[in-house]
């Protein structure tokens, strides 16, 4: 782990799960690779770093469903975890690090490197990139500072290196949306993301003066910070919002479907269930018959719909979500489960998280934050569900768990590029944006008739596509100086990748993104990108017909 070069062939941005397995297949594949991985965090892992994993902690993997092909978990970590249990999250840090060992990856990894931009060569004949790097700040960030991976002061230090090749596997999960609500910068208990309470749990959590947290958000996350507390018999106050898409789906690891018992996180392999799924790539499978039959036929499109409502019922059942009490059925999701895909979760608590509702230990809100004073959550009460609260008091600290940035958090460079490379971008010209916009309207007809059922699906409101943009305004001390709630926002572009990986206009095959979908099997997904992108950077397949790649 030493200095970084001036040029690498191949730079893998991201050391987590898909960083390390694509770096260790193009290794295996070409040895003599010259290939750099660059990580802004202090220990390999992404989000199993181990800075990110506190006690509680855990996959929503059972053993045996969180491993390599090529390396066995109970072998890397022998009597760490038993069968039937969740994995926890040192765990999973541990066996990725010694995954990282196993095939000699250590020695080409370079921590607290953030990428900040990386420029496509577009005059170089074999194109490739100019990339700039700054190292991570010393510490812990200031909660009231800290809003997500923007810039950092004029002042930070520097350095460049090109790069033939970059791999970017910094995933969806990597930068947390910035907190705007109105009074979050004069707001006096810690304000925190769910990506920094990971970092500051272990002293939230034994801290004498912490006696009241609210939580903000209906994702997983929020969940695993609600339990995180309550089991430790601290007050919550979990707010989740009115104006939002309703609580996350959570299931027990096993669920009875009829009479049969099912492991969830292998149930969604079952092809069976994939033909009752509306995606646009299943008929590779072979089945495109018996998918036709489900989706483009009226008799299809009920048994689908049915059976997507019979399995959100028997989720609501086992789970218990309407036999204990009016507090847990707060947690009720708004829309059927066939909406969620790769959001469906687990209910992964060495305790059952609905008996802290239950003794009131949580008490659960539908409403939205109206705005923080002093030390006060003040809610919309005319947006509120059922609700006739309009304050929280005195709360010793605040988690907004609402969601991630959906781009790779690295600025790519000529903004003009942005629509060839297909990142999310608010930068297309006006030609790029027509151009596109006849593509999705196309796309958007022709998906809509093979699958109608997404037709009524929940609607998506424009808020949904923006994100919050800081004014990039800083102190002496590298504070930021602006209000949050008078951050800019801009509205960005869906990811648009062949494949799901590569840009759908790059003559030279020198960029691809790696680990944009998400999927409850990330390494089986992990596997498969890294071994396509080898082959598509190495000119092992053949290119798609003209125009392909775009539609």
């Amino acid at each position: 782990m030493g200095d970084i070069p001036d040029h690498t062939d191949v730079l893998v941005i991201g050391a987590g799960i898909q960083g390390l397995v694509a770096a260790k297949t193009f290794l295996q594949l070409s040895p003599h690779t010259d290939l750099l991985i660059l990580d802004s965090q202090h220990s390999i892992g992404g989000v199993w770093a181990r800075e990110n994993c506190y006690t509680d902690l855990k996959t929503n993997n059972q053993l045996g469903t969180f491993e390599f092909t090529d390396y066995d978990l109970a072998e890397a970590c022998p009597g760490k975890v038993r069968k039937g249990e969740h994995i926890p999250g040192q765990v999973a840090h541990d066996y990725l690090y010694k995954y990282a060992e196993k095939f000699k990856l250590l020695e080409r990894v370079r921590l607290g490197c953030k990428v900040l931009t990386a420029e496509h060569l577009l005059d170089h004949e074999n194109g490739g990139w100019r990339v700039t790097v700054i190292p991570k700040p010393a510490g812990t960030a200031n909660p009231k500072a800290d809003v997500g991976d923007i810039s950092t002061p004029s002042s930070t230090p520097t350095t460049t290196l090109t790069a033939s090749r970059i791999l970017v596997c910094t995933g969806v999960t990597s930068s947390p949306l910035p907190i705007s609500l109105p009074g979050s910068s004069s707001f006096l208990p810690p304000l925190l993301t769910f990506h920094d309470f990971r970092r500051q749990a272990s002293a939230l959590l034994n801290s004498p003066i912490i006696k009241h947290v609210a939580i903000y958000g209906g994702s997983k996350a929020a969940y695993d910070a609600v339990y995180a507390f309550a089991s430790r018999s601290i007050k919550v106050t979990w707010i989740i919002r009115a104006s939002g898409h309703g609580p996350a789906w959570m299931a027990p690891p096993h669920i009875y479907l009829g009479p049969l018992r099912c492991w969830l996180e292998l149930l969604v392999t079952v092809r069976p269930l994939n033909w009752l799924s509306p995606c646009i790539w299943g008929d590779r499978d072979g089945f495109g018959f018996i998918r036709r039959l489900f989706h483009e036929t009226r008799v299809g499109r009920f048994v689908v719909r049915n059976f997507w409502e019979k399995l959100g019922g028997d989720v609501v059942v086992q789970s218990g979500l309407r036999e204990k009490g009016p507090g847990v059925a707060k947690l009720m999701p708004k829309e059927s489960a066939l909406w969620y895909g790769a959001g469906i979760s687990i209910l992964n608590y060495e305790t059952d998280i609905h008996q802290y509702i239950q003794n009131g230990t949580v008490n659960v809100l539908r409403s939205d934050i109206d705005r923080l004073e002093g030390r006060n959550v003040l809610l919309k009460v005319n947006g509120a569900v059922d609700e006739a609260q309009d304050k929280i008091p005195e709360v010793d600290a605040l988690i907004c768990s609402t969601g991630w940035r959906w781009d790779s958090g690295i600025t790519i460079l000529p903004t003009t590029d942005h629509a060839n490379l297909g990142i999310p971008s608010a930068s297309y010209t006006p030609a790029q944006k027509a151009a596109w916009d006849v593509l999705d309207a196309q796309a958007d007809a022709e998906v809509l008739a093979r699958f109608p059922i997404l037709a009524t699906g929940p609607s998506i409101s424009k808020e949904d596509t923006v994100i919050p943009k800081p004014i990039k305004a800083f102190t002496a001390n590298g504070k930021l100086q602006a209000e949050p709630e008078k951050q800019m926002k801009e509205e960005l572009t869906p990811w648009r990748l062949f494949r799901g990986i590569a840009p759908p206009s790059n003559p030279h095959r020198d960029i691809l993104f790696l680990g944009m979908i998400t999927s409850l099997q990330t390494i089986l997904r992990s596997e498969v990108m890294a071994l396509w992108a080898y082959a598509y950077m190495n000119d092992a397949m053949a290119p798609p017909p003209e125009g392909l790649s775009t539609r």
